[in-house]
C-alpha cells in the first residue's frame, strides 16, 4: 500500500482531473460517502445523533457530504461550520448549499465567542465527524480552530476524522499546536505520511482507506509504501546449518556483554544457521556461559578491553575461510579510537553484506566515504541520534522531514538504512522508503537494537537475499516479536530477552499466516 506526501496528494488530485477528466466533485462525493460508510458500520446511522464539524476548505466539503448521506440514512445531523464562510472553497460551498436545502441544521462559528453552538452540538451528539483542516494545514493551529479542536477532544464523544486528524502535519505526523484525537480516520486514495507516522498514527485511531475513483496508475510514482509481510522462502527439508546463513558478528567490549549476546543469538532464534561471534577474549567466557549455541572467536584486546586493530587480518581471513554470508559490525564495540579504526577498516574491506549498528555507526560517521565505496551491500540501523550523527542533521530537522532525510542519506551513502523508532522507516539506495507498522514502546530498551541486527542478518540467511527485503522483514519480525511479548507480559516489563524469545513465534506467523499480520496492523480498505 502506497503512502503519499501532501504534495503528492495534490498532484494526484490535479492529474485525476486534468489527465483523466475526473470531476473533483465526484471525488468529494466518494470521500464523503466513505466517511458516511465508516460511521454507519461502526456507530450506526438511523436514529443516531451526529455532529459534523466542518472547516471552510475541501476537507470540510467532504465532511458535509457525509452529513448529507447520514441525514438521508435517517440520522439526526447538526453541522457546525468553523471559520469564515466567505472564504469557503467552491466545492465546499456547493456542499453547504445542498445540505441547507435538504434541511440539515447549520450553525456558524466564525470566532471564539461563538463556540457555544459547537459545544452544544457536541454535548447533544452521540458521535462526531470532524473535517476542520486537512492537507492544507500551514503552521501551528491557532485561534478559533484550536479552540474547536480542544472542545472536540474534551467532549468525550467518538470522533471520525476526515482524511487526517485536524492539526496533524500530513508530511511527518507531528502535532501542530493541537490535533483531534480520533476514534477512527478515513483517508482517501492512500494513507498520508501523517496518518502512519507517530504521533499522527496515534491520533488517527482505527485507520481506514478509501481508494475513491483514482486511477491506480496515478500512484505509480509514489515511492513510499507500508512494509507489508513477504513470506520467506521455503526452509528446505534437506538443508543444513550452512544453508540458512552464516553470520560473523564483531561485537562487544569490556563491560558490554549484552550486545554481543543479543546479536549473535537472535540470528539463530530468527532462523539463521551458523552464528560466529568475534569478541574480546575477556568477554567471550561471560557470553559463552549464557549461550552455548554460538561459535566464539576470542580477539586480542586494547588496554581498555576493546577489540584491537591487530585483529583486522584475522577477521578478514575468517570471513573468507568460513564462507561468511553476512557480517554485523559495531554492537557494543565502544568508542575507543583504535577499535573505531578497526571497525572502519573492516567495513571497508569485507566483501560480504555488512550490517553496521551501534558504535559502528559512530565509526563510519567520521568517514562516510567508506560506505559509499563498498561494492557489497551495506545495511545501517541507526536510531534518531545516530542518524543525526551520520548525516550531520539536527534531530529536529530529521523529525520535520523523516522520509526526505532518510531518502537523501540512503542515496548519498548507497546504503540501506533502517531509521529506528516508532514505526521504523527502511530506506533503499534508489530512494524507495517503507514504513514498518509493528512494534511498541516497551521495546525502547538497551539491547533491543542488537536483537534487531541479528534478526535482519537471519532474514538474509534464511533466503531473503535482497538486502533491502531482509532489512524490511527483519524490522517487521522484530517488532512483531516485541508485540507478542507485550501481549503476554505488558509493555513496561518487556526486555530484549523477551523479544528474543518471541522471535520464533514471529517468524512462524510470517511464514504461515502473513494475512493475520496484515489484518492486525494495516489500514482497513473500504
Amino acid at each position: 500500500m502506497k503512502v503519499c506526501s501532501s504534495e503528492e496528494a495534490r498532484r494526484i488530485d490535479f492529474e485525476a482531473s486534468e489527465r483523466y477528466g475526473i470531476d473533483p466533485l465526484l471525488l468529494m462525493e466518494d470521500a464523503g460517502s466513505s466517511v458516511y460508510e465508516v460511521v454507519r458500520r461502526n456507530f450506526g446511522a438511523a436514529g443516531k445523533r451526529v455532529a459534523v464539524i466542518a472547516g471552510t476548505g475541501n476537507n470540510g466539503g467532504d465532511a458535509m457530504v457525509a452529513a448529507r448521506r447520514l441525514h438521508a440514512a435517517g440520522a439526526e445531523v447538526r453541522v457546525v461550520v468553523v471559520g469564515d464562510p466567505a472564504k469557503m472553497t467552491v466545492l465546499a460551498k456547493k456542499q453547504l448549499e445542498t445540505i441547507t436545502k435538504a434541511g440539515v441544521p447549520v450553525a456558524y462559528v466564525r470566532e471564539e465567542g461563538e463556540l457555544g453552538s459547537l459545544g452544544e452540538a457536541l454535548e447533544w451528539s452521540e458521535v462526531a465527524v470532524v473535517g476542520l483542516i486537512g492537507l492544507g494545514l500551514r503552521g501551528e493551529v491557532r485561534g478559533v480552530y484550536r479552540a474547536a479542536i480542544e472542545l472536540v477532544n474534551g467532549s468525550g464523544k467518538p470522533v471520525v476524522s476526515v482524511d487526517i486528524p485536524s492539526g496533524i502535519d500530513p508530511d511527518n505526523g507531528l502535532v501542530r499546536g493541537a490535533a483531534v484525537k480520533s476514534t477512527a480516520t478515513v483517508t482517501f486514495g492512500a494513507p498520508k505520511l501523517g496518518n502512519v507516522l507517530y504521533p499522527g498514527f496515534h491520533y488517527c485511531g482505527k485507520l481506514f482507506v478509501s481508494r475513491l475513483s483514482y486511477p491506480p496508475q496515478l500512484f505509480e510514482r509514489v515511492n513510499v509504501e507500508l512494509n507489508v509481510p513477504v513470506q520467506p522462502p521455503e526452509r528446505v527439508r534437506w538443508g543444513h546449518k550452512g544453508t540458512f546463513g552464516k553470520l560473523l558478528a564483531v561485537a562487544g567490549a569490556r563491560y558490554y556483554y549484552g550486545a554481543p549476546y543479543y546479536v549473535s543469538y537472535s540470528f539463530l532464534k530468527a532462523g539463521g544457521g551458523y552464528s560466529r561471534l568475534a569478541a574480546p577474549k575477556s568477554v567471550v567466557p561471560f557470553v559463552a556461559a549464557k549461550c552455548s549455541e554460538v561459535v566464539y572467536v576470542p580477539l586480542e584486546e586494547t588496554s581498555e578491553g576493546t577489540i584491537a586493530l591487530s585483529n583486522l587480518a584475522r577477521l578478514l581471513e575468517l570471513a573468507a575461510e568460513y564462507g561468511i554470508d553476512i557480517a554485523a559490525v559495531g554492537p557494543g564495540t565502544s568508542l575507543n579510537e583504535e577499535t573505531q579504526q578497526l571497525v572502519r577498516e573492516l567495513v571497508a574491506k569485507l566483501e560480504v553484506p555488512v550490517i553496521v549498528d551501534g558504535d559502528g555507526i559512530t565509526a563510519i560517521a567520521k568517514e562516510p566515504e567508506i560506505v559509499k565505496e563498498r561494492k557489497a551491500p551495506t545495511i545501517i540501523t541507526p536510531h534518531l541520534v545516530e542518524f543525526s550523527r551520520l548525516t550531520g542533521l539536527k534531530p529536529s530537522e530529521v523529525q520535520e522531514d523523516p522520509v526526505g532525510s532518510l531518502r537523501r542519506a540512503c542515496t548519498e551513502l548507497n546504503a540501506y538504512i533502517a531509521l529506528k523508532g516508532a514505526h521504523t522507516l527502511v530506506g533503499y539506495p534508489a530512494g524507495r522508503v517503507y514504513v514498518n507498522m509493528t512494534g511498541n514502546p516497551g521495546m525502547a530498551k538497551a539491547g533491543s537494537g542488537d536483537v534487531l541486527t541479528g534478526t535482519i542478518a537471519a532474514m538474509y540467511g534464511i533466503g531473503y537475499r535482497d538486502p533491502g527485503l531482509a532489512a524490511r522483514m527483519g524490522v517487521l519480525v522484530h517488532g512483531l516479536a516485541g508485540d507478542l511479548a507485550a501481549e503476554e507480559l505488558g509493555e513496561d516489563g518487556v526486555t530484549p530477552d523477551d523479544v528474543l524469545a518471541k522471535l520464533v513465534a514471529a517468524v512462524r506467523l510470517l511464514r504461515e499466516k502473513p494475512q493475520l499480520i496484515v489484518e492486525r496492523y494495516f489500514p482497513c480498505e473500504i
